[in-house]
């Protein structure tokens, strides 16, 4: 069948292309016989001047402009409307084949007849002839010029024919001459058929050689047109896979490959639809359709529920795709049905009227439906594993996939495949680079965590083995100065009930006081008495000072008070400048505090004190270079939370690395003088009391912490505190 369509579309084509040739030469030889009337008539014009009233120049000019009259009109009006029918114009140029010869065999008959040199025209039309007729219609032109010449003789001549026929001796002269040109005649008869003959011999043969040589121009021209053809098939082919394959190096959007190659594939083969149906993957997270399913218009793509399908189709609708998706389906499930034919593997599939194919019969109401005529089926092959098909449908039962054209699809689908399993290997690959950085992102977290935990655990460690030290300190300091501070006041009772019997000494006779006073004018009584008061007060003050100072050290150990208790904020945060006398006092940093009425808040003293010792002694470094530093606290009650401001008029810090302050092992002094892990602590802690501290900033105008703390803490929380940092390390 398509050998038979084949050959149909070549006979049709040919005889189209003999019409058009037929309808060239037609014009040709009516605007040639134009000219060749204009110039006999010019001619005439020359001859009847010369001649003078030898030659019937009207009867000759009005032949000459019947040629061009007849010719005018056939070039004007008839022979276009003729245009493709061969057989008619065939007809029409007999026609003026016949008009030529009666108007030359009227020249003739003017010009003498007999006696006229313009019999040699005749071989004229046999030319012409042979232009536009092939060989029987040369010969037929040279009998019928024959004919009309011998004719033209006899009709001229036939008065004079009974003499020749008549035997009587008495026609005298009149039967010589008749004779005589009859024998003329009939030797120019014999003598004009031959060179008809021959002339339509010589005009057949020439006709043959142009024809063959037209002929073999014709092959070249149609082998040149077929390689042209074949360059311009291959040149789109090679566009067409050179985009693609642009579109697959340059995106992992399956969905872009998809639709170039559906648009240039379209484009090529200019069928009705061109389509490609897959199915996507199962696992969404590898899926390259995600963002393919937005379909509506020509060109775009549609999700089904287990289908992906991209097509370009000439039948333009809004609402679903031309390819209905049952059909889609049928044909993607029945690829391994067909792959196989002949005991060969088929990697292309092109069906003629596939609603009658038995193999189609499940889907041949949709095939009906959409009127495809011609189909074309074209998997995708990733190695043996199948990607999904590319659809060709034409509605024209006499179309005909060419070779160029299933050799384009099949290029098409490899490199669609190749896409496929492009963004399915870089999905997998992104899947699992995605876990891998969530990993290292945990790792690396959880490493930060362990860092941070061991760092604070041995701070911890370090401030309690502090704690202890300082509260043994204290412990030991505390008895010997309890001892001091106890046998005071008995030394004062005792020097003062001493001081009343020497004063008693005076109630003595004087001669019996001269001794003693001489010994306290020896002794200096006066002085020592005096002095004695003053050194007993000296050791008052100085006791008591030590006393407070074991005082200060255990508040801000608080070993004693390692339970969870409520405390002052107030009194911590004296102590701790206490602590810190070499940094705040007199003649150093002047500290100004304004703190109102503050109630007591669940916590852990010892810890909070951690806090404002780190803060405290930040703030002391800040203004170290200062010549009048100054150190503003005040505390106030905002409902549940106490706000602590701590302000120092140091340098401030800068912005660059005031995201940083508080990540720990960061820290801004030189090597060798900070760990980095003060502040972190103390946003540890306060975090875990339930409150939160931040800072404000500026360069060269100091920095303020503040810090919130709530009221009622949050007892689980601190328990868990309390737990992990007053545990035995073993």
């Amino acid at each position: 069948m398509t050998a038979s369509l084949g050959s149909r579309v070549s006979i049709v084509t040919k005889a189209r292309e003999s019409a058009a040739e037929l309808f060239l030469k037609s014009e040709q030889l009516l605007r040639f016989r134009i000219a060749f009337a204009l110039v006999s008539l010019v001619l005439c014009v020359g001859i009847a001047t010369l001649a003078g009233s030898e030659l019937a120049v009207e009867k000759v000019a009005a032949i000459v402009g019947g040629v061009s009259i007849y010719s005018f009109i056939g070039l004007a009006f008839i022979v276009k409307r003729l245009r493709n029918e061969t057989g008619k114009l065939r007809a029409f140029n007999a026609l003026l084949i016949t008009l030529d010869t009666m108007a030359l065999t009227c020249l003739v008959h003017f010009t003498r007849g007999i006696e006229s040199d313009l019999y040699v025209l005749y071989l004229l039309p046999i030319l012409l002839s042979s232009y536009t007729f092939g060989k029987r219609g040369i010969y037929f032109s040279a009998l019928l010029v024959t004919i009309s010449y011998i004719g033209l003789l006899v009709f001229e001549n036939a008065e004079l024919l009974p003499y020749v026929l008549s035997a009587r001796e008495d026609n005298g002269l009149a039967a010589a001459y008749s004779g005589n040109l009859w024998r003329r005649i009939l030797g120019r008869a014999f003598f004009f058929a031959s060179v008809s003959l021959l002339w339509a011999r010589f005009c057949d043969y020439m006709s043959r050689v142009a024809r063959k040589g037209a002929e073999r121009l014709l092959e070249q021209l149609d082998a040149n047109e077929k390689l042209v053809a074949d360059s311009e098939a291959r040149a789109k082919r090679e566009r067409l896979i050179n985009s693609i394959n642009k579109a697959v190096r340059s995106t992992i959007e399956t969905d872009k490959v998809f639709e170039i190659a559906v648009m240039q594939l379209a484009q090529a083969v200019k069928a009705d639809v061109v389509a490609i149906v897959c199915m996507p993957f199962a696992n969404p997270v590898s899926n390259p359709f995600s963002n393919l399913y937005k379909s509506g218009e020509k060109g775009g793509g549609r999700r089904q529920e287990e289908l992906v399908i991209v097509e370009e189709t000439t039948d333009k609708k809004s609402d679903q795709t031309f390819l209905p998706p049952n059909l889609c389906m049928f044909l993607l499930g029945q690829k391994g049905a067909y792959e196989v034919e002949k005991g060969e593997k088929v990697k292309t599939f092109n069906f003629t009227d596939p609603a009658d194919n038995p193999m189609f019969a499940p889907v041949k109401s949709e095939l009906q439906n959409i009127g495809l005529r011609s189909l074309v089926v074209q998997p995708m092959m990733y190695g043996e594993v199948s990607r999904g098909i590319i659809i060709l449908g034409d509605r024209d039962g006499y179309r005909n996939f060419n070779e160029s054209d299933l050799v384009l699809t099949k290029v098409v689908a490899g490199q669609v495949a190749v896409a496929i399993e492009h963004a399915n290997l870089v999905a997998e690959l992104s899947r699992k680079n995605r876990d891998l950085v969530g990993k290292n992102i945990n790792l690396d977290a959880k490493n930060s965590e362990l860092k941070t935990m061991q760092s604070q655990l041995i701070h911890h460690e370090k401030m309690a083995s502090l704690g202890r030290l300082v509260a043994g300190i204290a412990h030991e300091l505390n008895n010997p100065i309890n001892f001091v501070h106890g046998n005071l006041p008995y030394l004062r009772q005792y020097v003062d009930e001493l001081k009343k019997v020497i004063e008693a000494m005076d109630q003595v006779p004087e001669e019996h006081r001269k001794p003693v006073e001489d010994l306290k004018n020896k002794l200096k009584y006066d002085f020592l008495v005096t002095d004695l008061d003053n050194i007993i007060a000296d050791l008052n003050e100085g006791a008591e000072r030590i006393r407070h100072i074991i005082k200060n050290l255990r508040s801000f150990s608080r070993l004693d008070e390692a339970e969870l208790k409520e405390a002052s904020v107030r009194e911590g945060i004296e102590s701790t400048l206490k602590i810190l006398s070499q940094y705040y006092g007199k003649d150093k940093i002047a500290v100004g505090a304004n703190f109102d009425d503050l109630p007591q808040i669940l916590c852990y003293p010892g810890q909070l004190n951690q806090v404002w010792m780190n803060l405290l002694g930040n703030a002391a470094q800040a203004m170290s270079h200062l010549p009048e530093p100054v150190l503003q606290l005040s505390g106030t009650l905002e409902g549940d939370f106490i706000l602590v401001s701590i302000k120092d008029s140091g340098t401030g810090i800068k912005p660059e690395v005031q995201s940083k302050i508080f990540d720990p092992f960061f820290t801004t002094k030189p090597v060798g003088q900070g760990t980095g892990l003060g502040l972190s602590i103390c946003h540890s802690i306060i975090e875990r009391h339930g409150g939160q501290i931040w800072f404000e900033s500026q360069e060269n105008k100091g920095t303020t912490f503040f810090v919130r703390l709530p009221l009622v803490a949050r007892k689980q929380e601190l328990e868990k505190i309390g737990g992990d940092l007053f545990s035995d390390p073993d």
